[in-house]
């Protein structure tokens, strides 16, 4: 994977549960959705599910239209 891409472990947990909670790449999810599907697991808080969102955002691997999330696809 590209270097500048690459993204923490937590964060990627954080992209395998917004996939699950949207259907699948390329789906879009309300961000307060996004948000509750990420701290409804045990070791997340509000501020790590935040924290998750910037970088996924910042890295590419998703990103805002108004207030939804969307995944955005790979060629994987």
């Amino acid at each position: 994977m590209d270097e500048e891409r690459r993204i923490p472990p937590f964060a990627e947990d954080t992209l395998a549960l917004l996939t699950e909670a949207a259907g699948g790449t390329g789906e879009e999810l309300p961000r307060d959705e996004a948000v509750d599907a990420i701290t409804d697991v045990e070791h997340f808080t509000e501020a790590d599910a935040e924290d998750a969102l910037a970088q996924l955002e910042s890295r590419g691997y998703i990103y805002f239209v108004e207030e939804q999330v969307r995944i955005t696809p790979t060629d994987e």
